[in-house]
């Protein structure tokens, strides 16, 4: 993906700064929308098949120039559809398997198909339009054979953007003990992106997927080259169900704060760096 012609030169670096797990929790949904009001945060993506959906749509009505795009899930929550409809993705008790490693022995192309359809289908009836870009929920997208199913998705439904993930973008491997795993997932994600760079959809040139302080970000905005770049981060406030739901608790506050503060924002401002969402860039290149 370009930066839309005829922007000028402070539009050569073009960031989209993600907030995955929209409609995890009331919580996680209202610290992303704060994080976009006062922040650099320009898109989310949403999780549609979890109890928070509705009211987290809700809360959408006020916040018109976020980006909204789907966050497909096969990990977390029930299904949209009836669990006896989709046994390879859900467990004894209709509940979604948790572990990629478990799904991917056992996943059925044809029920991923179906639940997506689905979870597309949610999502414009909580929403009112169409996703601005697909991503999901763990890159579970990437297990072998649903980066087709992902991106014949997109097309069908007329959605023109996707993250794509390449073993590139990932932060390198500091244990023996997460090595063999790292080189099977990096394999996964090679896969994927070659089925994704194939698509004819809108792809960013790269994602900055490791976790971060105020510092780092600051010196990644600072460095960023050109072109466009998501960042992916994961801001909220905490409450219950974000708990039950997610091991992934407490950095979520201390994203939030690093992604409002001054510093950053001043940063994007000094290195001229252009703040925009999937919808904005597709927009520009119809």
């Amino acid at each position: 993906m370009s930066a839309p012609a005829g922007e000028g030169a402070r539009d050569l670096r073009v960031l989209i700064v993600n907030a995955d797990d929209y409609g995890l929790s009331p919580a996680v949904s209202r610290g992303i929308l704060a994080a976009w009001r006062e922040g650099i945060v320009t898109s989310t993506t949403f999780l549609v098949n979890l109890p928070a959906s509705a009211e987290s749509a809700r809360l959408l009505a006020g916040a018109p120039g976020l980006g909204v795009g789907l966050h497909l899930n096969l990990t977390t929550g029930r299904p949209v559809l009836p669990p006896r409809s989709v046994p390879s993705l859900v467990g004894p008790d209709g509940t979604f398997v948790k572990s990629l490693w478990r799904l991917r022995y056992r996943v059925r192309a044809e029920e991923v198909r179906r639940e997506w359809e689905a979870q597309v289908d949610r999502f414009i009836e909580l929403v009112g339009r169409l996703p601005t870009h697909l991503d999901s929920h763990h890159h579970v997208h990437a297990l072998p054979g649903l980066a087709a199913v992902f991106a014949d998705l997109a097309r069908r439904r007329g959605i023109r953007a996707a993250r794509v993930v390449r073993p590139a973008d990932l932060p390198p491997v500091r244990s023996l003990a997460g090595w063999a795993t790292g080189l099977l997932y990096r394999r996964y994600l090679a896969g994927s992106a070659r089925v994704l760079a194939r698509s004819g959809l809108a792809l960013p040139d790269r994602v900055l997927l490791a976790d971060f302080d105020r510092r780092r970000l600051v010196e990644w905005i600072r460095g960023l080259p050109e072109g466009v770049t998501e960042l992916v981060c994961h801001p909220g406030y905490v409450d219950g169900e974000l708990r039950r739901l997610s091991g992934r608790v407490e950095p979520r506050p201390a994203e939030m704060a690093d992604l409002v503060s001054a510093e950053v924002r001043e940063a994007v401002r000094a290195a001229g760096v252009r703040l925009a969402h999937y919808g904005e860039l597709t927009s520009a290149e119809r």
